[in-house]
């Protein structure tokens, strides 16, 4: 039947990571983009992880916690979502066996069996996030999808999206029906494909203060 792609917002969420190498590693990368307070547990946590945390020290937005022992099933309460991803088998089995029973989202690395949720392959350009799965099923076929797509992706749309972004609220405070906001949006966020990163949130305005249907002028 295939999984339903929720993105939801992990910012400040309680995530743990069960594993300290180089597979942790890889999904602490694509976690830490979206902010939320991770706590790597495992015996030995290997210099990949702790390269890791030296490099977030800086960010404030992002908790990286190591905590270098043996893993005990009481270090999941209060987790919004768990990876298991240790080189043991039975523990992992364990670990989602738990976590379905407190119904806590849980991954666990090379196991689609044991998982409720997947990490798809990503493309992130700002506030534009594209994820491709394939149910766990080929991850090397998801991450090929990933470079074809984000080898045809327009230059500046990240910024594009949040110059829109930063009119929005505006726009839809206006008085006009939702079929000339349609218009206006689709006609501001044509303009700023074609402007690329020179365009700003002054010109957009512009916009607004134009009627509806006349193109702001150069």
């Amino acid at each position: 039947m295939g999984y339903f792609p929720f993105f939801m917002d992990i910012e400040g969420k309680n995530g743990v990571v069960v594993g300290g190498g180089k597979v942790a590693a890889r999904k602490i990368e694509k976690l830490t983009m979206f902010h939320p307070l991770l706590t790597v547990i495992a015996p030995v946590i290997e210099p990949c992880v702790k390269m890791q945390r030296e490099a977030l020290l800086k960010e404030e937005t992002v908790v990286l916690r190591l905590l270098e022992r043996p893993f005990e099933m009481e270090n999941l309460s209060g987790a919004d979502f768990v990876i298991a991803a240790t080189d043991d088998e039975e523990l992992n089995g364990c670990i989602a066996a738990y976590c379905k029973a407190q119904r806590i989202p849980v991954n666990v690395v090379d196991d689609r069996e044991k998982c409720t949720f997947f990490f798809p392959a990503l493309i992130k350009d700002g506030p534009l996030t594209i994820g491709i799965s394939t149910d766990g099923k080929s991850p090397l076929a998801a991450s090929w999808v990933r470079r074809e797509i984000a080898g045809k992706m327009p230059e500046g749309i990240g910024d594009a999206i949040d110059l829109l972004g930063q009119i929005r609220p505006v726009m839809l405070q206006m008085e006009m029906e939702e079929s000339a906001r349609k218009e206006l949006f689709e006609q501001m966020f044509h303009y700023c494909m074609e402007k690329g990163k020179g365009a700003s949130a002054e010109e957009l305005m512009g916009f607004l203060k134009a009627d509806t249907g006349n193109e702001m002028s150069s």
